[in-house]
């Protein structure tokens, strides 16, 4: 597989968070979380989301990028005043659409996270499963960082949480190549390769029907930042204190975790 990829595989246009993403990602096995569905998933995310930034219901939190929803509608459910924020019309269409089915509010907005809408000061922003070094410079991530930072309440928290790191590829534990069985019948293929100079991970998803068929997906490249180095950045963007964990229950992070969790205060 070719590390050249396009530099906005994650526009609208590219299509990679399209209806095939939406296919992969219900998937019946993910990283580090066993045999659980994504509903399952999402509870304890969102719960976890609750714990670690100390959240009451009534806050408001911002979800960055919320895709096509799950932990918005989640957190609105049970009680928060929740704003999503999106670049990708399909998503937001169908983050719309599902909280209307369930009778939740959650305020959609259509905007890319370097330039965030005009909103109130939040009491949190979440930027959830891997969704964060998305662009081609570290310059562009500090610059999303400086704009959490500003969008915060004074005593506000940042939530990152990925469950890519740089020890999970170094130790295998994640695959160069996984096939997941999905919901809908069909296999997900990923292939993916990390750059140790670059610090990216560049990879290629492929949907598999039963008689072979491939539906691919567009190459993806995202940076992979070790704990120090997102905590600099965090420093930078004007955050006053960093903490990283493992898990959701609060575990401090090393470099076995699952997940790296982490939470800045504004």
């Amino acid at each position: 597989m070719s590390q050249q990829t396009k530099s906005a595989w994650w526009t609208p246009e590219s299509a990679f968070f399209g209806p095939l993403y939406l296919e992969a990602d219900d998937s019946y096995r993910t990283f580090f979380a066993g045999d659980a569905e994504i509903e399952d998933r999402t509870a304890k995310e969102v719960s976890g989301i609750e714990r670690l930034c100390s959240l009451t219901p009534g806050e408001r939190v911002v979800d960055c990028p919320c895709g096509y929803g799950r932990h918005s509608i989640e957190l609105a459910r049970r009680g928060y005043d929740v704003t999503g924020v999106d670049i990708n019309p399909y998503f937001l269409k169908l983050a719309k659409e599902r909280a209307t089915e369930v009778g939740a509010t959650v305020d959609f907005r259509s905007a890319d996270m370097r330039k965030l809408p005009e909103m109130k000061p939040t009491n949190a922003i979440i930027n959830m499963f891997y969704s964060f070094g998305f662009f081609d410079t570290v310059e562009d991530d500090l610059h999303v960082l400086s704009g959490f930072h500003k969008q915060l309440a004074d005593d506000g928290k940042l939530l990152i949480h990925t469950m890519i790191t740089v020890p999970a590829f170094e130790t295998g534990r994640i695959p160069a190549m996984e096939t997941r069985h999905l919901r809908s019948g069909r296999r997900l293929r990923s292939l993916r390769m990390f750059d140790p100079a670059s610090r990216r991970e560049v990879g290629r998803w492929s949907i598999f029907h039963p008689n072979g068929e491939e539906d691919p997906l567009p190459v993806y490249s995202v940076r992979i930042y070790l704990p120090d180095e997102l905590e600099e950045l965090c420093l930078k963007a004007g955050f006053s204190s960093v903490r990283f964990y493992g898990d959701w229950d609060g575990t401090p992070y090393m470099d076995e975790s699952p997940y790296l969790i982490l939470v800045a205060d504004a």
